[in-house]
């Protein structure tokens, strides 16, 4: 509800904005209210029978149907005009008071005082206990990384010391927050040692989690970009946003893979392995997808998302039943979702500048030979102002530029695609590097005991006191 109630506040801000510093702060808040909500994956686990927490966290997925059909409605409010900009913030409103009701109406977890009747604590001391180090030093360390990621290639040079300094800085600061927590003598710790000394229950399963969000959230970004790069016109706004909702399509649909198949196959240690070395190949094979290959890129795409998305909802499972101690739910899965987020955040701003450097370094050889394919004479402000308008790619930009003939900008358009093609080729090869490493750490993960999984429940909801407190063995 906290989330729910952050986000609320956000979308508000975003709705009334006037200014760009109240659109950094909306989108400031919907990060806190995201966070929040990201628990969600903890919440369902705890409140169903051991036995059905693959179910749920499946469920939880399939149930986004309507929060996945979000690309298409954006680029709705884009095609229609007259509805405004803000209407995006006014539909996300109405998104987040519908949960913040629901929530309200129908979620009953323990409360304060369930929770803490044995320890006797107050919110107060519970405040005062909390890691602030530990989290000032991640965040420090999570901005200035990725500052010096994206300032790689694009502000400065991948050499320089504004380039470099962020980085290191950034990576002092996760060692910082590591040493801290490993040493000092702290009572709730941001990243609690007991958790992190189980290296197959828990470590290895956090590398699958890290990993599976460079692929998840930064295939959310960069497969709109490439459709619209290849295969969709600039007029047809509504057609992007079809083509972003194919990823969506294949989540969904992996949220039912899920709750009907892998509930039952148990074996998760497999079934990551099985999911991220199909994942790697098929990430490998998009790097083989050309400007007309438009069948082969949206069957590629949907499938990797179906492979992608899974081995995310058995991690969470695989950390919940990993625990000594059921009490630690709520921190090993909200740690699995913080590592998830960051490791998209990272994937998205790697591959940004891979393929921002990849395209500025290829687009003028393209150009060129596009030049001089067409018959038109060769001069440098020719074709300065060609790659100016290679950043729109449509005709009228092409038409504007001096000296440009019908051939010329023809060739010129598809002299774009191409470096796109490069650009994104690239990308693709790298994150192969990536799905390795999460297929070695899903072979290093062990699979689920099944004597876990069983009818028992990790917490007893508040409006079960006093029905039957045997259920569970933690309030």
């Amino acid at each position: 509800m906290t989330g729910a109630a952050v986000s609320i506040v956000g979308t508000l801000v975003g709705a009334t904005a006037r200014s760009i510093n109240q659109m950094i702060v909306s989108g400031a808040l919907f990060g806190i209210g995201s966070g929040f909500q990201e628990l969600c994956y903890a919440c369902v686990q705890e409140c169903v029978p051991n036995r059905h927490r693959v179910k749920a966290v499946g469920g939880l997925d399939v149930s986004l149907a309507l929060a996945f059909t979000s690309p298409l409605v954006s680029y709705a409010f884009i095609a229609h005009q007259d509805i405004g900009w803000r209407g995006a913030y006014w539909y996300l409103f109405a998104f987040h008071c519908a949960a913040f009701v629901l929530l309200f109406l129908f979620y009953r977890p323990p409360d304060f005082e369930m929770k803490h009747r044995r320890d006797g604590k107050t919110r107060l001391q519970l405040l005062a206990q909390l890691d602030y180090v530990g989290v000032f030093l991640f965040m420090a360390g999570g901005v200035l990384f990725l500052l010096g990621i994206n300032f790689g290639g694009r502000t400065y040079p991948w050499t320089h010391p504004g380039t470099i300094a962020p980085i290191v800085l950034g990576v002092c600061c996760f060692v910082g927050v590591g040493v801290w927590d490993a040493f000092a003598e702290l009572e709730y710790p941001l990243f609690p040692p007991k958790l992190f000394r189980r290296v197959r229950e828990f470590d290895m399963v956090m590398v699958v989690c890290f990993v599976g969000g460079m692929l998840y959230y930064s295939m959310n970004v960069l497969w709109p970009r490439q459709s619209q790069a290849f295969f969709v016109g600039p007029e047809e706004t509504i057609l992007r946003g079809v083509y972003a909702t194919v990823f969506s399509c294949g989540t969904w649909t992996a949220g039912l893979i899920t709750v009907f198949i892998c509930s039952r196959l148990h074996h998760e240690k497999w079934q990551l392995v099985g999911f991220t070395v199909v994942q790697t190949a098929l990430i490998g094979s998009m790097a083989s997808v050309g400007s007309n290959d438009r069948a082969q890129a949206i069957v590629t795409v949907v499938i990797t998302a179906i492979t992608i998305t899974p081995p995310q909802l058995l991690s969470f499972t695989m950390l919940s039943f990993g625990l000594e101690d059921q009490n630690d739910l709520g921190v090993a899965v909200g740690l699995a979702g913080t590592f998830r987020l960051f490791g998209g955040a990272v994937a998205t701003a790697i591959y940004t500048a891979i393929y921002s450097s990849r395209l500025a370094e290829v687009l003028p050889g393209e150009m060129k030979s596009a030049i001089d394919a067409s018959g038109v004479d060769f001069s440098e402000s020719l074709l300065a102002g060609l790659v100016k308008a290679a950043g729109t790619n449509t005709a009228a930009a092409y038409g504007a530029v001096a000296g440009v003939t019908p051939r010329l900008t023809t060739l010129a358009i598809e002299a774009t695609k191409q470096s796109y093609v490069a650009g994104f080729r690239l990308v693709y090869l790298v994150a192969i590097g990536f799905g390795v490493a999460a297929t070695v750490a899903s072979m290093c993960t062990v699979s689920t005991d099944r004597a876990k999984k069983n009818n028992e429940r990790a917490i007893v909801l508040k409006n079960e006191v006093g029905k039957d407190e045997n259920m569970s063995k933690v309030v």
